[in-house]
């Protein structure tokens, strides 16, 4: 038990890690994010943590959840301040009705199960853009950040695996243990240098 409680403080602290190596960057004008984009995912952390809080009642499950919403809210709010506010495009509006939707249908069906699966599903979508974005450009993202979220989840799936109970629990750690992954390999510093190699083989008078 004991050790569990470890693996579960872990997974906040190294959630909450990642937000902050995320944030040096924008401290140090690497990135300028779009405070309008970091509203929604501040707003769809926040309510897929809810629903896994009402899915699995367990505190030690939670806690990276709890974290990330926190942490999500904070860098937006530090995004007003130090990145730059642009319109919202078509796909982000459409991802806050869907927000906006399962919550109409969490409160119909009284499923925190429905409600947190639908979330995720969203989530997923988008995460689209962005891992389309990184393939194509490498340099899009910080591989590093990427990387510490990636094991804050891995973290947290032990954590259900150890406390198991049913197999809902599991979807929401995997699911953004298999997205953060994913851009981070996308991101990695190996394909930057390739990819700077062949613009620079493209396009010789920029050298």
């Amino acid at each position: 038990m004991s050790l569990l409680i470890t693996v579960s403080i872990f997974s906040g602290i190294t959630q909450f890690l990642g937000y902050v190596a995320y944030t040096k960057d924008v401290i140090f004008e690497k990135i300028r994010p779009n405070a309008a984009s970091w509203s929604i995912w501040a707003f769809g952390a926040v309510l897929e943590s809810i629903s896994y809080i009402f899915l699995t009642g367990d505190i030690l499950k939670n806690v990276l959840p709890i974290v990330c919403a926190i942490s999500a809210v904070l860098f937006f709010l530090l995004c007003l301040k130090r990145g730059h506010f642009e319109k919202i495009t078509r796909f982000e509006k459409i991802i806050v009705i869907a927000d906006i939707a399962i919550i109409i249908i969490w409160f119909l069906t009284k499923s925190p199960f429905y409600a947190n699966l639908l979330f995720v599903i969203t989530a997923i979508i988008s995460f689209v853009p962005i891992i389309v974005n990184v393939y194509k450009n490498p340099t899009y993202e910080n591989a590093f950040p990427w990387f510490i979220w990636t094991t804050a989840y891995a973290l947290q799936t032990i954590v259900v695996v150890g406390r198991f109970e049913k197999a809902e629990d599991l979807i929401y750690p995997v699911v953004f243990f298999i997205l953060h992954i994913i851009v981070a390999v996308l991101a990695v510093d190996a394909r930057k240098k390739r990819h700077l190699a062949m613009i620079k083989k493209m396009h010789p008078e920029h050298l």
